[in-house]
């Protein structure tokens, strides 16, 4: 089961490394700018948001096997309304579509995450992260030389389907192990807390921990859906540049997620949080200080580093705080995290609008320096997630 979720993971993020790239593409087929191009990515923040927090919980419910097939259809399905969205309308409803599966894909994968980690003793989560991070260089670079070589976008999206419906059918075909019973024995009083379904959005422990990961969902989202807009359209770089840049930042991600383990070890979580808060504030500004683009994309470095461990130690920590109900504490963070970043994407269009996209996505910045302000409120743990 661990190779399936390193591929669930690594197919994530070549699906987002690839349309990242890709997005600049399709908002120019259905003659967006910034502002409406906003406006239809945050219909399908709303829709992701809902979708989390109404159904996430039925990881749990129904077993990851059949949970993960289900929103992996809907996953495909929406990318499909990529390719054939012509108008606002119906890019509209496409992204309903893709981020309601994208939404529920990542509650499953992560719950499946939490449950290896229960398993086994061992801490997975930053690793898969980084798996994911590491697919996305592979899908942005991959796109951009596509891009490059005269591929038309749509028969892209068209490609990206491919690993993911493979691992719909490593699903299907894998048995899950029963771990009801890991899960008691290593935290039996979770059955008894009390913290219901609905009561897990109450507990301020796992909102502190859900705050700070949607700050860094708030980069992470931003970053993968703006940059390779800002590098292309904004500073003018062609698609195999502009693309190389997306790559650098989840590359710098990848890098920062395997390294996540080794620096809370050695320094705790408040101090590794503490410094992610202010290498990302420094980063983004270094990044958008210049039109330089040796500098942007060394900027966007910084950034990819400093990100990259804030949203795998808070989902491993909301495991920790519910074991029995992983995949409801995991859609609790990944609702308001996820659901946070898919929020500021339309607001960074918003604002791009009016003042242009460099200002606009100062708004990293500003969450770099949120994340070092509620950082001050967690312990000092040196094993372990945040709590």
């Amino acid at each position: 089961m661990t190779a399936l979720a390193a591929s669930a993971f690594w197919v994530f993020g070549l699906w987002a490394g690839g349309s990242a790239v890709l997005l600049a593409d399709l908002a120019r087929s259905v003659g967006l700018s910034p502002g409406p191009l906003g406006v239809s990515l945050l219909a399908g923040a709303a829709a992701s948001m809902v979708a989390m927090w109404s159904l996430g919980w039925t990881a749990d419910k129904v077993g990851r096997k059949a949970y993960l097939v289900a929103v992996s259809c809907v996953f495909g399905l929406g990318t499909v309304g990529l390719t054939l969205a012509g108008n606002f309308a119906a890019l509209v409803a496409a992204f309903v579509v893709l981020y309601s599966g994208t939404g529920l894909y990542d509650v499953g994968i992560n719950a499946v995450a939490v449950d290896l980690e229960r398993l086994s003793g061992r801490r997975l989560m930053s690793f898969l992260h980084a798996l994911y991070a590491a697919g996305a260089v592979f899908g942005s670079l991959g796109a951009g030389a596509l891009l490059s070589a005269g591929v038309g976008f749509r028969l892209i999206y068209l490609v990206l389907l491919v690993p993911l419906a493979a691992v719909a059918v490593g699903v299907t075909a894998t048995r899950f192990p029963d771990l009801d019973g890991v899960r008691a024995a290593s935290s039996p009083e979770a059955v008894e807390d009390g913290a219901g379904r609905w009561g897990l959005y109450w507990s301020a422990p796992l909102l502190l921990v859900a705050a700070i990961a949607g700050l860094g969902f708030v980069s992470e989202v931003v970053m993968e859906t703006w940059s390779g807009i800002y590098l292309r359209d904004t500073l003018g770089l062609g698609a195999l540049l502009g693309g190389s840049g997306v790559a650098v930042f989840f590359g710098a991600m990848a890098l920062g997620r395997f390294g996540t383990g080794w620096a809370v070890t050695r320094l705790g979580n408040r101090r590794v949080l503490l410094g992610a808060g202010v290498l990302t504030a420094c980063g983004m500004a270094l990044a958008l200080a210049t039109t330089l683009p040796a500098l942007v994309i060394g900027g966007f470095l910084l950034v990819g580093l400093a990100i990259s461990g804030m949203a795998p130690l808070a989902q491993s920590a909301a495991g920790d705080l519910f074991p029995q109900r992983a995949g409801a504490a995991t859609s609790v963070v990944i609702t308001f995290g996820s659901g946070g970043g898919l929020l500021a994407t339309p607001l960074v269009g918003g604002v791009a609008e009016l003042t242009g996209l460099r200002a606009a996505l100062g708004l990293v910045v500003v969450a770099g320096l949120a994340v070092f302000i509620l950082s001050l409120r967690l312990g000092d743990k040196k094993s372990g997630p945040p709590v």
